[in-house]
This record gives structure tokens, sequence and C-alpha cells, in this order.
């Protein structure tokens, strides 16, 4: 058997051998001579051509099945010519796999008992060829996993004694009066708008009511019309042979994608334009992450977690004219075939130690002031005034032409829209929708193109800016920005128009209805996410973050009349998208601002997130960015930094579990839950390599250094597929920086650059090296082997060492100045190496401590480790600290604000369950939600998050999720509804410190 697939040279082959070639030799037979099967080995490009390796990692099993020119054939062993091979740990692996059901198998994958090597497409291909035979097996399966997980809830959820959800109801009903303060708000006499509630606007009510009831749709629309373009000009080179300029090829494409993109108009909406060609919809990126959907074509509908809809239709464009084209044109087989399995393209595909999300997207905030201030027109005159100046390269002329092209395709889609909302009204019967259509073409006939003149246009320009940057680039991380400051100067020019008091209260209304409009627009797609990513980042949709408040770039307090209007939408939809986040200036911002901020959580339960300005601002000063620059910041993605329309961000690049190479350190370079001798040798416990905690604590960081340069080698090789498959010219024409210069945001055109880590399981770390170093080195209560058996054992046959670390140890978040002092260093350590990195934009790289949902996959593929956490249980989310910490909120509250924000510029997440008292009055709850976050402020604290829900509501959630569809939930950084989560995710929400009010 071949070397090429990690597989001992002469195997001992067994039974089950004999019974992987028997169903290849079913399979085989099947597609050869049943028509109905042979027809999807044809695409539009030709037969389906690949060979597909089934082997063991002892090489007990070794066969493969070859497809050529519409026949398929099995090999009694794996070719070195496979186009990859699936590989099991052991033959009982092996058969769990041949009858395992789809939730069965992607736990198998993440737990590293079966393992995929070559081209990870050609493994989506294979499967979705065996599910044509299986898929109704496969949906019966998955059928009976939805029951029995019903069932296991109604065994683990005792029913309360009364419907909790009506809590949560009643919390709407009570709203608090704001008072004019502010000196940027003018027009709101109550800025917190309390005679306002979602039942005063019916059509925000009937567009939420359709949002929590539709399934979201796959849509073909976008690869189709790029795949088709491409099929006929060219990918690698031009009708003439002579290569492409990428750049050049992605503006043409995307102009031809906008030019013909279905327009559609939502039902109800005051806004024109949507993501997808559906009502809600899922956009389809074959050359990023689109092709991972593939074997899920006919079981997608069907999963547990996120189902989504799929036409027949669109299953046939996919698998026969869209899929073939993009095989090895994606972003991650470009990377395999270009450096032939880097170590991190390995890593990353483990799922236990990084992930990289380089391949999936680039995160940044586009400049929507400059598309308001001059329009498209005025963008395309200013790149036709720099396409004239002398000695332009070949590469920046294309860059530029590349920009024009994308701005043209922006504003034929906004005619073509305008044309479709005249053609709407011309058959509106009811006139007062027929006067809201008329008014959407007006507006669509002049924007993008030209400068808007009122709030009306403003937003409707903005919307379709966000549409098309989602079709060009990402449909997920992708933000918003400072909405209240750019809309604000609309909203004041309109109501300075108005004359009397009844038209500015009217107006209002209509402004928070259009705010509205905005909302629910944004939720009309969600992330092709296959379903392995339920597991890996349950309940995350688009993410597509707003920042208000804080302060003006002169220093000025920011918050104004939008500020209160979006935080009135946020209370009265209370949906997990956009991901509202505000900054709050402690010497600038006021108490009502606060506490208008801490209403809208306890009201919604989860949302905003809040920052602490003078906090961000000290974490980006040693970077040298002006601070008029540094005052403009936002979020972009969770709750990561991002400043205004001049910066390629690209915030959440690589997420690293830190746990992984503390059990490398525990293991001499072994990382014991995927079996893999992977990083370097620093010593054995066993052999008492290890005199002081210094020592062992140098190891630690040499098997994280170790990943950190796999994770960034690997990401500049993203980097690098990502320029080549899928430039952004449009994205790049609205980044200060990339007309200038000519040249792409991924390729380093935007004013600054930097790239995020996130890292997840710092606490979890922090105690264990701890637990080392009291119980080890200062007291030598046991020697360090002593506590790798207890750890290697998950602590079964350990419980008095068990309680000695849970009861004796100062933890991080216990108020002990030792574990503070931990965390400091660790996290000073990781920036400090970060720094050290070269840069593939020439920017920096900046670590960051929220978790998504990682602390929860990254946790259950984990072995236990010394801080007494055990075996597959979550790690802690961001930076909370664990629950046995504390039971002081205080105490949390001052760890984590003394931590250094200079060591984690790309933000944090400090996510805190707040239990209000059910009969406390409204004022005092809101006053001791805005002292906690005071007092965190006030102590250095960086980001806070809420999640105002006791523990046995979340209960009853899981029991009957019908009565909580819009349960929002802060996991680590975004919202979720709480019932899409899976059931690990729910259960660590429910786990985590309860604080009572």
């Amino acid at each position: 058997m071949s070397s090429a697939w990690n597989i001992e040279a002469a195997p001992r082959r067994t039974a089950t051998d004999a019974l992987a070639r028997l169903l290849l030799r079913l399979l085989a037979t099947s597609f050869n001579r049943r028509p109905s099967l042979n027809r999807y080995l044809r695409s539009a490009y030709g037969w389906l051509n690949f060979t597909v390796g089934i082997t063991t990692e002892s090489g007990t099993v070794g066969c493969a099945i070859r497809f050529r020119d519409g026949r398929a054939s099995v090999l009694r062993s794996v070719p070195a010519d496979a186009d990859a091979a699936v590989i099991c740990k052991d033959d009982r692996c092996l058969r769990r796999l041949l009858t395992a059901a789809p939730t069965e198998q992607i736990r198998m994958t993440m737990h590293s008992d079966i393992r995929v090597r070559g081209n990870n497409t050609i493994i989506q291909l294979f499967f979705f060829l065996v599910s044509l035979l299986l898929k109704k097996t496969m949906i019966r399966q998955m059928a009976r996993e939805r029951e029995i997980d019903r069932k296991e809830i109604g065994r683990t959820c005792s029913e309360p004694p009364e419907d909790c959800s009506r809590e949560l109801k009643e919390r709407r009903s009570c709203r608090m009066r704001g008072a004019q303060v502010d000196p940027g708000v003018k027009f709101l006499d109550d800025p917190y708008l309390s005679m306002y509630g979602r039942d005063d606007f019916p059509r925000l009510k009937s567009g939420l009511e359709r949002h929590l009831t539709r399934h979201p749709e796959i849509c073909a629309e976008l690869p189709k019309l790029m795949t088709d373009w491409y099929r006929i000009h060219g990918f690698e080179t031009d009708p003439t042979g002579k290569p492409w300029i990428p750049v050049l090829r992605q503006g043409h494409a995307f102009k031809h994608l906008m030019e013909n993109r279905e327009p559609v108009i939502r039902q109800d909406s005051l806004l024109a334009g949507t993501t997808t060609a559906k009502d809600i919809g899922c956009l389809v990126k074959p050359e990023g992450h689109g092709t991972w959907i593939w074997n899920e074509l006919f079981t997608v509908p069907h999963r547990t977690y996120n189902p989504f809809d799929l036409s027949e239709e669109t299953r046939r464009i996919l698998h026969h004219e869209v899929f073939p084209f993009w095989i090895h044109r994606n972003m991650k087989e470009w990377v395999r075939r270009k450096y032939n399995e880097p170590l991190g393209l390995s890593l990353d595909e483990r799922w236990a130690i990084i992930f990289c999300w380089g391949s999936l997207n680039r995160q940044n905030i586009a400049d929507f002031p400059k598309i308001l201030r001059t329009g498209a027109s005025g963008i395309i005159a200013e790149i036709r005034g720099e396409l004239e100046a002398e000695g332009l390269g070949p590469d920046r002329i294309a860059t530029l032409q590349a920009m024009i092209l994308a701005l043209e395709g922006l504003t034929a889609y906004c005619r073509s829209l305008s044309r479709h909302a005249a053609r709407q009204a011309e058959q509106e019967r009811d006139p007062e929708r027929r006067s809201e259509l008329e008014r959407i073409a007006a507006a669509c006939e002049r924007v993008v193109e030209m400068p808007a003149r009122t709030l009306d246009e403003a937003v409707q320009a903005v919307w379709i800016t966000f549409v098309a940057i989602h079709n060009e680039s990402v449909d997920s991380g992708m933000s918003l920005g400072r909405l209240d400051q750019w809309l604000q100067p609309y909203f004041e020019a309109d109501m300075l128009a108005l004359r009397s008091d009844a038209e500015r209260q009217a107006y209002i209304r209509h402004a928070l209805e259009l705010i509205g409009c905005l909302y629910l627009n944004c939720q009309d797609h969600f992330p092709l996410t296959p379903d392995f990513a339920n597991f890996q980042d349950g309940g995350s949709s688009s993410v597509q973050a707003i920042t208000l408040g804080g302060v003006r770039p002169d220093g000025a307090d920011a918050v104004n009349d939008m500020t209160y209007l979006f935080l009135k939408v946020t209370e009265m939809l209370s949906m997990r998208d956009p991901n509202v986040n505000a900054r709050f200036h402690p010497e600038r911002n006021s108490d009502t601002y606060l506490k208008r901020l801490c209403e809208v959580n306890l009201i919604t339960s989860g949302t905003p997130s809040i920052h602490n300005d003078l906090a961000v601002m000290k974490a980006w000063r040693p970077f040298g960015i002006p601070e008029e620059d540094l005052r403009n910041w936002g979020v972009s993605g969770c709750v990561e930094v991002s400043i205004m329309q001049k910066h390629e961000s690209s915030t959440s690049e690589i997420a690293l579990n830190l746990v992984a190479p503390l059990e490398m350190a525990l293991n001499n370079g072994l990382h014991p839950p995927t079996r893999w001798k992977l990083g370097p040798e620093t010593g054995s416990i066993e052999e008492e390599a290890f005199r002081t905690f210094d020592s062992f604590y140098e190891a630690y960081l040499r098997q994280l250094r170790f990943i950190i340069d796999a994770a960034i080698a690997y990401n500049d090789m993203l980097a690098e597929g990502y320029a080549y498959l899928r430039p952004t010219p449009l994205l790049s024409s609205l980044v200060e920086g990339c007309i200038r210069k000519g040249l792409d945001a991924g390729l380093g055109g935007a004013v600054y650059n930097s790239s995020g880590f996130h890292f997840i399981g710092l606490a979890d770390v922090v105690d264990s090296l701890m637990v080392i170093r009291k119980l080890v080195f200062d007291e030598k209560a046991c020697s360090f082997a002593e506590l790798k058996r207890a750890v290697d054992r998950d602590f079964r046959e350990d419980a008095p060492l068990l309680a000695r670390i849970r009861n004796r140890v100062p933890l991080f978040g216990s108020g002990s100045e030792e574990g503070l002092s931990m965390a400091r260093r660790l996290q000073r350590s990781i920036q400090q190496y970060l720094l050290t990195k070269p840069h593939n934009r020439g920017g920096f790289y900046t670590a960051g401590y929220w978790s998504m949902s990682h602390h929860s996959s990254y946790g259950n593929l984990s072995g236990a480790i010394p801080s007494g956490r055990c075996r597959g249980k979550p790690f802690t989310p961001g930076l909370t600290p664990q629950p046995i910490a504390s039971k002081d909120l205080l105490n949390n509250l001052r760890d984590v604000a003394k931590l250094d924000p200079a060591d984690m510029p790309n933000n944090m997440a400090f996510n805190v369950k707040v239990v209000p008292q059910s009969r406390a009055p409204r004022e005092k709850t809101v006053g001791e939600m805005a002292a906690y976050v005071k007092s965190f402020f006030h102590l250095g604290g960086m980001q806070m998050q809420m999640n105002a829900v006791s523990t046995g509501t979340l209960r009853d959630a899981m029991a009957h999720p019908e009565n909580y569809r819009n349960l929002i939930v802060r996991i680590s950084g975004y919202n979720a509804y709480f019932v899409t989560l899976n059931r690990d995710i729910q259960r660590e929400i429910i786990g985590r410190s309860e604080f009572g009010l």
C-alpha cells in the first residue's frame, strides 16, 4: 500500500476489509447498472472521474473505489494516485461508520475516529453518491435521532411549576422613561421611546413571525451566474488563453452577477433588495465553503439543527453544474494542491486544535459614509482620476478597472430594483402600499449611484451596498459599523424640514419602522453551514455587527437620536442578528444612556454587548494609530475591534485551542485526543524532566508557539488562495487606501492591516498552571507524575486530589492575586510572541479572548486537564472564569477587569448570567445592572455581556422550545436563539454561574 496515505506498507487484512470491499462492490454495481444513478456521474463538464480509498490507521483495511468515464470499479488497495481517502481509527470504527447515522458520523469525525486525507471536496462528492442509495435510511435515522433527543430532554428537564416564558413576556410591558440629557439627542423628549412597543408596528411584528417560523432555503442563483460566466470567459485564463489577473476577472464576473440577479422586495418591507433570490436564503460560495454541503444535498432539510429547504432544481444545479467546476478551485483544495498537505491544513481538518476562518471570510467595515456622501458615481470618478496617473503597472490598472466594474454592477442592481418596485406599484391595489413602492422605486433610481438626501435613501443605500458586499465577499461576519453616527445627519435634516409636532412624531414612528425593516432584512439570509458546524459553531448566524454610542472622532459624546432609535428597535424585535454592540465612554457618556443599554439587555435577555471605550483605545494605542482614527472604532464580527472604513482587520482568522498545547506539554509533544505525535519533545513528566514550574511553563509556550507558527503559515497560504480565487474589488473601493494604492484590500490596500487570533480556554489553562505550580512545585502535595496519572484517569480514582484542586488552589476569577498574575503572564507571553511574526499584508497579529461556541466543541474533544475539568466537558466561554472560581460576582469582575487590554487588542468576551428578582422595580434592577458595568469599567474592564435569564427558564426552554422561539442568549460574543442550539451548548450555558440582582 502506498505510503502516501500514511499507512503500513504491508498491512494485515481483516474481515472488515472484505466487508468494506463488498459494500464498495454493491455501490459500484448500482451505479454501473442503474441509469437513474449513473446520471449523477456526469456533470456539465463531462464524467466525474475520481478515486476514493477506505483504510484504517494500522492498515488492516485497504481498498478503494474508482469512478472513470461513467463506470465504477473496486480496487483491492488504495492507489498512489487516489484523490482522497477515509482513514478510520480501527476496524471497529470503520464498522460503526458503515451503519452510523449522519450525526454520529459527524461526532466520529470530530473525535478523530475517522479522518480524511486528500481532497475533501471529493469526499463530499463520494458521500453524496452514497446518499443516493441510503437517503431514505438516513432520513429515518435523523428522524429517530430527533425523537430520542426529545425523549432525553423530557427525562432530564423536570416540569416547572409554571410557565417561565411568562416572566420574559412581562418584561416588555414595563418600560422606563428617559431624560433628554445627551447633547446629541435633539428631537426625542423621551429618548427611551417608552410609548412604543412591538404591537404598535404590525409590519414589524408580522416580519418577525415570518423570520421565526420559516426555514432558510439554499439558493443557487449566485453560484450559477458566477460559474456560467467563468465557463464562458475562463477562470485561469481568458478566452484568448492569456492568464487572467484575478481581480479583473472578479470584477467582470461580479458585474455580470449584479446585472442579472433577480430583483426582490420582501413582503411589506420599506427596503428593496435581498441577499439571495429567496425570502430567507443561504448563499452558496463554492470557492469558499459551499462545496462542504455537497454530501447533504438530500438530507439537509431533515437535520435536527438549522435545517435548510432545498428544491430539486437547486440540487440539480449544484451537483451537475456548479460543484464539479470548483472541486479544485476552492480555498482549501487550492492550498492543498499548491503546498502538498501543509501542517496547518491537517491541524484545521482535525477540528480539535485550530480552526482557520481564513478559508471563509475576511472581516472589516466598509466605508458606508462614502457611498452616502458621494454615491458610486463619485467613487468611479475618483478611480478614473487615479487611472490617469503616469507609470501605473498592469496589476494596479487591473485593480482600478475591476473596482469600476464592481461599482457599475452595484448601480445596475439598484436600477433593476427601481424598475421592479415601479412594476409592483402599478399592480398594487392598496393605496398605502402603492405609495411605499413608489418611494422605494424613486429611492433606488437615485441611490446608490448618487448621494443620499434623506434617511430613507440613506438606509436604502446602506442596505443595497451591504447586499452587494455579501454577494461579492462573505455573508458572515461583515459589519454595518456606526450606523447611528452615519444616519443621524439625515434624520436631523428630515426632522428640521417638518413643521408640526404631529408630523415629527409621525416621522419618528416612520424612522423606527424603517430601522426595523433594516433589522428584518438582515435576517434574509443564513450562512450555508454544513451539519458539523452545528456542533462546532452552533447557533451562529451571519453576525452582522452594529456599533452604537461612544465618542466621535473629535472626542465628544457620540450618543444621538439614532442611537436610541436603534436601541428601541433592538428591544422590540429581540433578534439574534444584527449583533448590537454598544460603546460606553465612562468619562463622556451619560448614566441615562448606560441604563438604557441595561434595560434593553434585560428586556431582550441577551443584547447589547457593552464595550469600554477607554480600554479598547488603550489596547490599540501601541500600534501608533492616530487618536482621531482610534476614537472611530467599531465592532466587526462578534466583539472584535476594527478602525472604521480604513482597516482590513480580518479579526477572526484563527481560532486556537489553548488547552491543546497544554495536553501536548503534559505528553512530550503527543496530542492524546487525536493520537498525534505533533509537537516538539519538551520533556517527559514520568522521567522527571521538569524540576521547576518555569521549566514546564516554557515547555507549554514551546508547544503553543509551534501551533501558532503552523496556523500563521497556513493562514498566509489561505490569504494567497483568497487573493487568487476571490478578490474583492467592490469592498476594496470602499476601504480607504485601496484606490490610492491600486491594491485589493486582501493584498494590503487598506490604511491599517491586521489579523486576529481568538484563543479559547484561557481560564482553563491558567487554572491548570496554578494547580501545577501550587500542588506540585510550591506545596509538593503530590508529584507531577501523580497529578498526570490522575489527569490520564479522568480523576476517576483521585477524589481527594480533585477536591484539593477545587477547594485549595487560587483560581482565576477567585479574587486571588496569584491567579490574576498567572493570567496576565500567559496573555503577555502570547501577545508579545504574535508581535514578532511577519504579517502577509504588512500589518500585525492581535490576540483576542472570545470563543464563539468553540469552548463547547473544543472541550468536547479534549481530555481531562489539571484544573479539575474532566474529559469532554466544555471550557469556559471567552474570559469568563470557571463557575467554581468564586460565588461572588465581584471577584470575577475584578480579575477580568484587571487584565491588560494591550494584551488582547482583538477584544474579549466576558459573559455574566444575572437573574433579576421577579418582583423588583424595573428602576432597581436596571440600576444594579448599570452599577456592575460601571464598576467593571472603572477597574479597567474591556467588554461585558449579560444573559439576564435564570437557569430554570433555560431548562424550561429546553423542554418547551415552542414557548421560547426568540429567547436570545450570548454564547461568547454573538447572539443565538437558545432553542436552536445543540444540547452540548445549551447545557454549557445552563451550567454557567448565576448571580442574583
